[in-house]
């Protein structure tokens, strides 16, 4: 059986021990940008001038989590589009949520750079440990990420995450809509097979990573300071076919033997 906190979903779920792990960043190992779908969701709702459409909205932006900003951006004035709306470019509005993002994430940043809030205030419950478990099987960590390659380098330090990853942090460099996560998650499955697994809470460590034959953790976490699942980040990896569901990583030993078909 599972832990309590892991919700199970593939009951064909094939546990084995794993030589690869890939970390999304943003609501899998970090919480300092959570709250970024909202946000989008908020400028989706101002160009459609429709208050009701925020939630799916956010659900549509989470769909294209893990992809570079830009890609939300066009979807958002895709939708204004179809309802006969106005709206700025795609580029425009990546600013503009960038600047929105900022006057949310400069304090938590600043909080942690001076020592106000540890690391593990904004990252996930749990991941420091479950970080370390792997580490210490033996695991080789990936961290890959939509979000822009200095602004990782720059909060994975905050949260001391870069220990665990080291040169292997892969992301866009600024928005630029060229990287793909497929092409991290591709060069894992050449050295190391279906002994991979992935944890996100995005699209990309969900199907691409079945695709492959790996093993997909959906992470349905939520807010700083909230406990349980995210239920509409756990109906959106469920329907991605994620083989499993957690909150976060509050068991990560359990979490880990299970993975590794070492618990019952």
């Amino acid at each position: 059986m599972p832990p309590p906190t892991v919700e199970l979903v593939n009951p064909h779920l094939r546990r084995r021990p794993f030589r690869a792990a890939v970390f999304d960043f943003d609501g899998t190992v970090s919480l300092i940008r959570e709250g970024w779908a909202k946000v989008m969701a908020g400028m989706g709702a101002e160009l459609l001038g429709d208050p009701t459409q925020h939630d799916r909205l956010e659900l549509e932006m989470l769909k294209l989590s893990g992809k570079p900003s830009i890609f939300q951006m066009r979807r958002l004035a895709d939708e204004a589009a179809t309802a006969g709306k106005p709206s700025p470019h795609p580029d425009e509005l990546l600013a503009e949520f960038v600047r929105r993002l900022a006057a949310i994430t400069d304090d938590r940043r600043r909080r942690l750079a001076e020592g106000v809030d540890r690391p593990a205030a904004w990252a996930v419950p749990g991941t420091h440990d479950l970080l370390t478990n792997l580490r210490d099987r033996g695991v080789l960590l990936v961290l890959a990420s939509g979000t822009p390659m200095e602004a990782v380098r720059e909060e994975a330090e905050l949260l001391q995450l870069t220990p665990f990853f080291g040169e292997r942090m892969y992301a866009p460099d600024g928005h630029s809509p060229n990287f793909s996560k497929r092409d991290v998650i591709d060069e894992l499955v050449l050295d190391f097979g279906e002994q991979v697994i992935g944890f996100g809470d995005g699209y990309a460590e969900t199907v691409e990573m079945k695709q492959v034959g790996g093993v997909a953790v959906g992470v349905a976490s939520r807010e700083a300071g909230e406990v349980g699942v995210n239920p509409m980040k756990r109906q959106m990896l469920i329907d991605l076919g994620a083989d499993v569901i957690v909150p976060d990583y509050a068991t990560p030993a359990a979490l880990a033997d299970w993975l590794f078909g070492n618990g019952r």
